[in-house]
């Protein structure tokens, strides 16, 4: 997928006040993934598997030099252990590379993060169809992130007070209808 972005008027954006935001916005821009969707968990057994590699650039998002980059790997694995039960498996891969040109007080930095999900989900049927809904799953992700990162800002979570690399571990409950 390759996607094409074209902003009307960004030079007049102005705030809930009023006050002109930015008096030379990007007008254009590009983003592109590439997919992989299989019918099968990987020819192994019945059940579906995802992976995606995602990449963006921006410049000039925010200030006239600043810049962006992002590459992401998805990978998600959907196995089924019967018609309303299965286990969904989901891993990312995310390096960042950012450039605010002191935008807002923030800092260059460059570095990455890891995150890995297990899920079991209950389906009212048809495991292998991924859109099938409706479906509620457990979860629980854990995410890893590189110490470079931050120092990125300290009004955003990047940067924020108590915001340091290490493990994090997230638990919840997820309904799709």
């Amino acid at each position: 997928m390759v996607s094409g972005m074209r902003a009307r008027d960004n030079d007049d954006r102005e705030d809930i006040d009023g006050n002109r935001i930015k008096s030379d916005a990007a007008n254009t821009g590009v983003h592109a993934l590439l997919g992989l969707h299989n019918d099968s968990f990987y020819g192994l057994t019945d059940g579906s598997a995802k992976t995606a590699l995602l990449a963006q650039h921006s410049q000039d998002r925010y200030v006239k030099g600043d810049s962006y980059d992002w590459t992401t790997v998805n990978l998600r694995l959907i196995q089924e252990i019967t018609q309303n039960f299965e286990m969904q498996y989901e891993g990312s891969y995310q390096y960042m590379d950012l450039r605010p040109e002191e935008y807002r007080n923030r800092n260059a930095v460059s570095g990455s993060f890891t995150k890995l999900t297990v899920a079991p989900t209950l389906k009212a049927g048809d495991v292998g169809d991924f859109l099938k809904r409706p479906e509620i799953r457990l979860f629980a992700s854990w995410m890893n992130w590189d110490h470079r990162l931050d120092n990125y800002a300290s009004d955003d979570a990047f940067g924020s007070k108590g915001f340091e690399a290490g493990d994090e571990w997230n638990f919840g409950v997820q309904m799709e209808t």
